[in-house]
């Protein structure tokens, strides 16, 4: 399956489709509208019976009230079928924009890393509120337009057959004129959209970055390339304005021209007495009332081409293909998770976890990779990595830029899969005899920018365990080296963090990552560059903090400065996707990258 979301093909069919769920709603409304045409059909020949009284000069109160009571009708059946259609379309954009939401959020990282952010926004907003109109109104619209002509023409002919095939020809010679243009209104729409959907990925990327931006001077050439892309919407929209343009004259041809042939034509025949004044007026009557179906079923050409070139963007997501998980085969043996003992006091000597009295594990427990292979299109990034990382250990992933540190955590994350090799913890295999849910709910995970949502320090901590006790919580926040930003902070822990983390500093937003991982209690803690943006203080609490971690969870660490792999147990070298060296740090020291190998202090690789 494509891992982009192209513009497939979409027909009127698929449209009907996500009607489903709000049918009963749209067959109320169409009913209610259907009998308020009906009312409307009649008005003209109460109409006309009005007129041939007051000719014969007797009472027409009677009519008058009648008349009155249609209009009434109409009018209040109009207003709850426009309700009712209101309430429909809203549930269909409900449906669709929640479908959308949950493929967006289950997409495979492979499919997330090739799509624009602002264009999947768009598809999900924009798209989905053109199918609404389309879907709730204009379909319900054109059956009961269709019907409201079928049955407005019905009685033309009854009243005058000569009459009615003239408006007849005037009104098929503009639908001809209509019918050629659509095709090229779907054409211009679907580009104007796509285009709508570049310029929102775009000016995503620069709103993103708008420090970065400003501070390299590029708003001039941002905002020439944005206005690239809004010259590019602007075309397609003026080309199909033009050519939607050639369908209001073709209406109003058939409109006014009706109206005026029947003037003409009708008063000729009222003259020879082959039609009275009060069928004249009523004729007329149903030409003047049919302009407004009529226009409606001429439009509807144009909207129904919209709603489809939006429902073939939003088609384009839904078929992109999601994460898939299989039933996990029935261990072989239990898996001994050890968990963190909330009560567990905080030694004097830093803000570590106290270590456990754990029982003697055998030699095959914890996390091993073996023979793992992982190629990203066309490119082999790992090539047969094997290491053994202990239960109650730090393992150190160390090398150049490039080496494949990152893809091994995206492996054990199960972002993505191995090409071959298998993946175990305990001796249970990652990814047949568990879970996609099972597998993480073990892994914690802390990324190198450290990305926050929006809202509280609090809901940011809590992200991972919702429903974490308040002990616990402090002691992970005195272990992240928080105390003293929360004490800080005016509301504390309800303290907004701003877009993205905006409201603190990199290092704080490191430690609230760190934190929010360890407050799930993983069996496995991922930590990629922790230190990156920590200051030489911090540094220190964070390796202390490590060591405290180790002793109940399985702790790997991307790192590049030497001060994080000479506090860890064991470290694995990466070097073009190969382990060339593994063990403790007097041993792999001679593979290290240089010059930082024999330096205290330093990055390693990029």
């Amino acid at each position: 399956m494509n891992d982009t979301a192209e513009t497939g093909r979409a027909t009127f069919s698929h449209l009907v489709t996500w009607t489903r769920g709000s049918r009963r709603r749209l067959l109320f409304a169409l009913v209610c509208a259907l009998a308020g045409a009906g009312l409307g059909l009649a008005q003209p020949l109460i109409v006309d019976r009005t007129i041939e009284k007051a000719t014969a000069e007797q009472p027409v109160a009677g009519l008058l009230c009648a008349l009155a009571a249609v209009f009434f009708g109409q009018a209040t059946l109009q207003a709850w079928s426009t309700y009712r259609l209101d309430q429909a379309g809203e549930g269909i954009v409900l449906r669709l924009r929640q479908a959308m939401i949950d493929q967006l959020l289950r997409l495979r990282m492979a499919v997330h890393d090739r799509q624009r952010l602002g264009d999947l926004v768009s598809r999900t907003t924009a798209d989905t509120t053109l199918l609404r109109d389309v879907l709730a109104t204009d379909v319900v619209n054109a059956v009961v337009n269709s019907l409201v002509v079928i049955g407005g023409v019905g009685m033309m002919v009854w009243l005058d057959q000569l009459l009615a095939a003239v408006v007849m020809a005037v009104v098929i010679g503009s639908g001809a004129i209509v019918a050629v243009v659509l095709k090229g209104i779907r054409r211009e729409t679907v580009a104007a959209q796509e285009a709508t959907g570049a310029l929102a990925a775009d000016l995503e990327r620069v709103l993103s970055a708008i420090r970065t931006v400003r501070v390299n001077r590029a708003e001039s050439r941002e905002s020439k390339a944005l206005a690239e892309r809004n010259a590019s919407v602007y075309g397609h929209n003026v080309r199909a304005a033009r050519l939607s343009a050639v369908v209001s004259p073709a209406i109003e041809l058939a409109v006014q021209g009706s109206l005026i042939v029947v003037i003409v034509v009708g008063l000729s025949r009222v003259s020879s007495g082959r039609m009275t004044v009060g069928e004249l007026v009523a004729f007329l009557l149903y030409v003047n009332y049919l302009a407004v179906p009529m226009s409606g079923l001429f439009d509807i050409g144009p909207a129904l081409q919209t709603g489809i070139a939006a429902l073939q963007r939003v088609q384009g997501v839904l078929d992109l293909p999601g994460e898939t998980d299989r039933t996990p085969r029935k261990p072989t043996a239990p898996s001994a998770r050890v968990s963190v003992p909330v009560s567990a006091p905080l030694p004097a000597t830093g803000p570590t976890l106290s270590p456990a009295t754990a029982p003697a594990l055998p030699p095959d427990t914890g996390l091993a990779l073996h023979g793992v292979r992982f190629r990203y299109t066309d490119r082999e990034i790992l090539k047969g990595v094997s290491f053994h990382a202990p239960r109650n250990s730090c393992t150190a992933i160390a090398g150049p830029s490039g080496a494949g540190k990152s893809t091994v955590f995206s492996l054990l994350g199960r972002f993505y899969e191995p090409t071959a090799g298998t993946i175990t913890l305990d001796g249970r295999n990652a990814h047949t005899e568990h879970t996609l849910g099972e597998w993480r709910a073990r892994i914690g995970l802390v990324e190198q920018d450290s990305p926050l949502m929006y809202g509280t320090l609090r809901d940011n901590l809590t992200y991972a365990a919702p429903d974490a006790e308040e002990a616990w919580l402090d002691q992970v926040v005195e272990m992240a080296g928080l105390t003293a930003l929360i004490k800080r902070l005016p509301q504390g822990l309800d303290a907004e963090v701003g877009e993205h983390g905006s409201a603190l500093s990199g290092g704080e937003q490191q430690r609230v990552a760190i934190a929010r991982s360890l407050l799930a209690r993983p069996e496995i803690l991922l930590l990629d560059e922790p230190t990156s943006h920590l200051d030489a203080a911090h540094e220190q609490v964070l390796a202390r903090t490590l060591r405290g971690i180790s002793a109940e969870c399985t702790v790997l660490v991307i790192a590049h400065r030497l001060s994080t792999i000479k506090s860890a147990d064991r470290v694995v070298v990466l070097t073009a996707g190969h382990v060339v060296a593994s063990g403790d740090y007097d041993a792999v020291r001679s593979h290290l990258p240089a010059p930082h190998a024999a330096a205290g202090t330093g990055r390693l690789g990029g």
